[in-house]
């Protein structure tokens, strides 16, 4: 096989399976992350933190979105607005709101004391992602990382943001496309390189939109992209000496390269997002059963204690709720 394929060429090789490898790894990766700051405390940095500005976590939520922007730009242009919608809740919130619902059980055999108002109230506001509170009274109160129940859903907001963005780009013309996800790229470039103060939710989304901006750029030049392995892990070796405008495409593409032109990786079931929307309560729910545990420890227990939820998820909740959308489009 060449090794200079374009992604248009990988693609149509079917090598684009290895991206659900990679998105499982992705997801493993933010639990071992996390893993420090819930064993030593808020405010403890995370693997590679230090040496890129980013931690390992933090890349992995970046690339998920530069994926997210390649594969939804495609699903955006080949199927309806209504379609593409359905498709998105479909896959989004069925999981979510069984994950809610467990993480508030977790939380309560933990020992939370909140009342079946604020256990409501916090339900909501998880589910509708509109303001996720990520505390609730009593819960997991003698872990490191007290009354924290799911840390990570704070990205879904932006998920689903950043869907709305493609959605409507996705109605415009082949060249005006281009040009409005250039001026996406633009807008999260000057942003990033903005040294004044920024709304936190701003602040937030910029280098989101720029990897989702810049897997939708890839989508559509998927023709002319060439993966280069060796130039990917030039690239991905390069990012500490690189400012963030630069370091995020370096390794979106680097990372895509690398894994499209690896030997295949066919996964069975998607195990990632479950993963994802469970790592972090499962991983208090360990700590409050062993307190004391060391942060390789908690990365190695927590994926162990997790994969479980995640097959449960995909097998019972999301599997079934893609399955019923595949049925009614046909």
């Amino acid at each position: 096989m060449s090794m200079h394929l374009t992604l248009a060429e990988a693609f149509g090789r079917g090598r684009n399976a290895n991206l659900d490898a990679l998105r499982l790894l992705l997801a493993a990766c933010v639990i071992v992350s996390h893993a420090w700051p819930l064993t030593l405390g808020p405010g403890t940095a995370e693997p590679l933190l230090d040496r890129t500005g980013r931690s390992l976590g933090g890349w992995a939520v970046v690339l998920f979105f530069f994926l997210s922007g390649l594969l939804i730009t495609a699903s955006s242009q080949r199927r309806s607005a209504v379609a593409f919608w359905r498709a998105r809740i479909r896959r989004i919130f069925p999981g979510l709101g069984v994950a809610v619902l467990v993480t508030l059980l977790l939380a309560q055999v933990s020992g939370a004391t909140a009342d079946l108002r604020e256990s409501t109230v916090w339900a909501m506001r998880a589910i509708t992602l509109v303001s996720i509170e990520h505390r609730l009274s009593g819960a997991f109160v003698d872990n490191p990382y007290p009354l924290v129940l799911n840390g990570p859903l704070w990205s879904l907001f932006y998920e689903i943001a950043a869907y709305v963005l493609c959605a409507v780009i996705a109605l415009a013309t082949p060249r005006r496309r281009l040009a409005w996800i250039g001026a996406l790229l633009t807008a999260t470039t000057l942003g990033l390189l903005w040294n004044g103060p920024l709304p936190h939710r701003v602040d937030t989304a910029l280098p989101l939109f720029l990897a989702f901006g810049f897997g939708m750029a890839a989508h559509d030049l998927r023709a002319s992209l060439a993966l280069l392995p060796s130039l990917g892990a030039l690239l991905v070796l390069s990012v500490p000496l690189l400012p963030a405008p630069l370091a995020i495409p370096a390794v979106c593409y680097g990372i895509l390269s690398l894994a499209l032109v690896a030997p295949q990786v066919r996964l069975s079931a998607d195990y990632s997002y479950g993963l994802y929307i469970y790592g972090w309560p499962v991983a208090q729910s360990v700590l409050w059963l062993a307190p004391g545990l060391s942060p390789a420890s908690l990365a190695v227990l927590s994926l162990a204690a997790t994969m479980p939820f995640a097959i449960a998820s995909w097998h019972l909740v999301e599997h079934p709720a893609t399955r019923r959308r595949a049925q009614v489009a046909a």
